[in-house]
């Protein structure tokens, strides 16, 4: 994983397609609820947003403390860059693919329950998960302690996506569970 992150000023990062209506409800709840109070006590800390199709009313928040960079060419470079990774999805199924994809770059990821459903990770093992404003400003307000645990939590949540979460590991387990079921029908 890219450790630089961790080495610079704690800096954020939001990335998904801002077309998509969870994705913006989110982030409007992230910036009208949360961000405010974090910038507060932290006015150099910035959110970097990235997003196809970004709205008119997400280019207009843009400002010191949140910075619109629209589509990005290459999102790896884009989540590589900061070292916490926010995905406040307050509604949505299915698998949160942006999330793996942070968690396998090593970044620590601040989710909600909702964004964390069927993803096995544990709060402050492999991931950061907050639901209330309070406990999201309270996630990012804990970010500023200790670097070398943020580190910890994002090698740890690279260690659950190999183990768990990887094409060849689950290729592997769902041959496992083919061959069960065909020693059960012979």
């Amino acid at each position: 994983p890219d450790d630089r992150s961790f080495q610079r000023e704690l800096s954020a990062s939001f990335i998904g397609s801002l077309d998509w209506i969870p994705n913006q409800e989110g982030l409007k709840w992230l910036l009208q609820e949360v961000w405010g109070p974090v910038v507060a006590r932290h006015p150099e800390m910035v959110l970097h947003v990235a997003g196809r199709n970004p709205p008119a009313w997400v280019q207009d928040l843009a400002g010191p403390n949140v910075q619109v960079h629209g589509e990005v060419s290459d999102a790896v470079e884009f989540i590589n860059r900061h070292s916490l990774m926010i995905v406040p999805l307050l509604a949505g199924s299915g698998m949160r693919v942006k999330i793996l994809e942070g968690m396998a770059l090593g970044k620590v990821v601040l989710t909600t329950s909702v964004g964390l459903e069927g993803i096995a990770a544990t709060q402050r093992e492999e991931a950061l998960i907050a639901d209330t404003p309070d406990q999201f400003a309270a996630a990012i307000e804990w970010c500023y302690g200790d670097r070398d645990r943020l580190r910890q939590i994002g090698r740890r949540a690279r260690q659950l996506i190999r183990l768990q979460y990887d094409n060849l590991t689950t290729t592997r387990q769902l041959k496992k569970a083919y061959d069960r079921l065909l020693v059960g029908a012979s």
